[in-house]
């Protein structure tokens, strides 16, 4: 049976994934384990891990994808040997502004076709001596940043034919891109150049809103919803324009510094306004752009991957044109999917590979109940082992608005906690987001949290006239009254909800939870978020999700068939 290996470094979120016999058999990220949120590091303990999950040899990988054609070494090197971070904000930060600057600079040489093959070639001869370390000796193979993208959305949609669009800040010399996809393989359209890059242009603008690039651009899409179209609508949109099926930018010579610009021409305007205003921007040019491709091809199959769709608000636009059919976002939109998009090339290249629908993303870590307990007698805490765990839990637990972590079975690839990693609390009481946030979470009042909700009763609370599978937390939808009576602690402030819909054979144990709570309260939906505290990423290991309970207000701990009580 083949197997691929398909890992991603050189900028934001590293990690790998593992396909064997034409499945995903593993997929981790690499900030998990060396615990630095969004690292870009060369995933040297990902590869580990996977080797643990699959109880697979560093012999037996077959081949091996990077998915970057054209590396930046100088991020690659200063991130896996000195672990730089790739956190950089030059408004706050002269230092940081240098460094951003010396990076695009480095960008341009690596142009030149002599730079440039020195460039691939020392990081090449990094990511060779990392592998052999881990005593896999094969040649890697280099895959457009881009293509990984369209590759991670198609092959894990189950689409026969559609159309894929790409978006992020830069990868390989581009910003977006347009793909048709089919038995015959991915095949790009049109691309977009980096100063049309919407990546740049939203994440500058959260930069400028106070918030970190390429991590807080959720909060500048919450934020938006809280203002109003203003003058610095009419500033900002003229930066971004869409002809046909590409788009025209304005972000040279800025590129990654353009927040600098952005800060002057906004200056003395609403934070609201300016989030406003982004968030409109960004919905009207992909709204325009992908209803012009539709035009164009005739394809309305539409699959997303790229940052950008991570933001489940434009998800929604999209999703509501009605020359849309159907839709699917990559579940791990961001660069955390390049792993797997580079694997879902070569192995389709080498073996061949039909699209096939992903159901779920438990494809992480998991602990035993020796191992749990292990940990366990390592503290001075209290618990007790409870036979019927997600039972006691939904019945007797959180019907009592206590604030649960919850810590169970496969962990989670992609950004969303989706019930095995995952912070709970009744989504009855509007009073849950505030301790949520006060007592664990620490982020902006303006956030919304995301509710989990048995998928057989979705239609009661949730439009969804397409029927889109939702299952990742990945689209927006809107809450009938009857969600927002029953749970109003899981609906936005406009009327939105980003649910999981839940089926029993996907996660058994936190469907059965939400089950027992059910028949409790006779409400299917409990309000659920990330097993991580602001600024850090998601617990990985039952050591960290034990000391979380310790050093915050958690109530309790359920990991494994084990509760454990918070002292005092």
């Amino acid at each position: 049976m083949p197997i691929v290996l398909g890992f991603h470094d050189s900028s934001f979120d590293s990690g790998a994934t593992l396909i064997k016999d034409g499945e995903t058999v593993a997929a981790i990220h690499e900030e998990r384990l060396c615990r630095v949120k969004h690292s870009g590091v060369f995933p040297f303990l990902s590869i580990i891990e996977l080797m643990n999950i699959s109880n697979i040899h560093p012999s037996e990988i077959d081949a091996v994808a990077v998915g970057f054609a054209q590396p930046n070494f100088i991020i690659q090197a200063s991130q896996t040997f000195f672990k730089s971070s790739s956190n950089l904000n030059p408004l706050k930060s002269t230092w940081d502004m240098i460094k951003i600057y010396g990076i695009e600079q480095y960008e341009l040489l690596i142009q030149s076709p002599l730079i440039s093959r020195i460039n691939t070639s020392s990081s090449n001869l990094l990511q060779n001596k990392m592998l052999r370390k881990l005593g896999i000796n094969k040649k890697v193979i280099r895959i457009d940043h881009h293509l990984c993208h369209a590759a991670s959305a198609f092959y894990s949609s189950g689409f026969k034919k559609c159309l894929i669009i790409t978006a992020d800040a830069r990868g390989d010399g581009i910003s977006t891109s347009i793909n048709i996809a089919d038995n015959n393989g991915i095949e790009r359209i049109s691309s977009s150049p980096e100063d049309a890059s919407m990546g740049h242009f939203f994440g500058g603008i959260t930069e400028v809103l106070g918030f970190g690039y390429a991590d807080g651009e959720g909060k500048t899409e919450a934020l938006a919803a809280f203002g109003h179209r203003s003058e610095a609508y009419e500033k900002l949109q003229s930066y971004i324009s869409v002809e046909k099926l590409f788009l025209r930018g304005k972000m040279k010579p800025w590129q990654r510094l353009i927040s600098i610009p952005f800060s002057k021409l906004l200056k003395g305007t609403k934070r609201e306004d300016i989030a406003y205003a982004a968030q409109r921007i960004l919905e009207v040019t992909y709204i325009n752009l992908i209803n012009n491709a539709i035009n164009e091809t005739g394809i309305s199959n539409i699959a997303l991957a790229g940052g950008i769709f991570l933001n489940v608000k434009l998800n929604k636009k999209i999703m509501e044109l009605p020359n849309v059919k159907n839709i699917f976002i990559h579940p791990a939109a961001g660069d955390t999917g390049i792993s797997t998009g580079a694997a879902f090339i070569l192995y389709s290249e080498m073996y061949g590979l039909e699209p096939k629908r992903w159901e779920h993303v438990f494809l992480g870590n998991s602990y035993k109940n020796y191992e749990i307990k292990n940990a366990l007698k390592k503290t001075d805490l209290q618990y007790e082992y409870i036979d019927d765990i997600s039972g006691y839990i939904g019945e007797e637990i959180l019907p009592k608005n206590y604030l649960i972590g919850w810590f169970q079975g496969k962990m989670e690839y992609g950004p969303r906690a989706l019930g095995s990693r995952s912070v709970l609390i009744d989504s009855r009481n509007p009073e849950s987001p505030s301790k949520v946030r006060t007592s664990f979470k620490h982020r902006p009042a303006f956030q919304p949290y995301c509710p989990t909700i048995l998928k057989e009763e979705e239609r009661k609370y949730i439009e969804n006239p397409k029927n889109v599978v939702a299952s990742f937390m990945i689209m927006a939808f809107n809450a009938k009254q009857k969600m927002i009576k029953e749970a109003p602690a899981v609906v936005f402030i406009d009327s939105s909800v980003r649910q999981q819909s839940l089926e029993r054979k996907h996660n058994p144990l936190y469907y059965d939870l939400i089950k027992s709570f059910y028949k409790e309260t006779d409400i299917p939906i409990i309000l659920n978020t990330s097993f991580n505290r602001s600024g850090e990423p998601i617990v990985c290991t039952p050591e960290q999700a034990i000391h979380d309970l310790k050093i915050s207000k958690l109530d309790f701990l359920a990991i494994g068939n084990y509760l454990v009580k918070r002292r005092g």
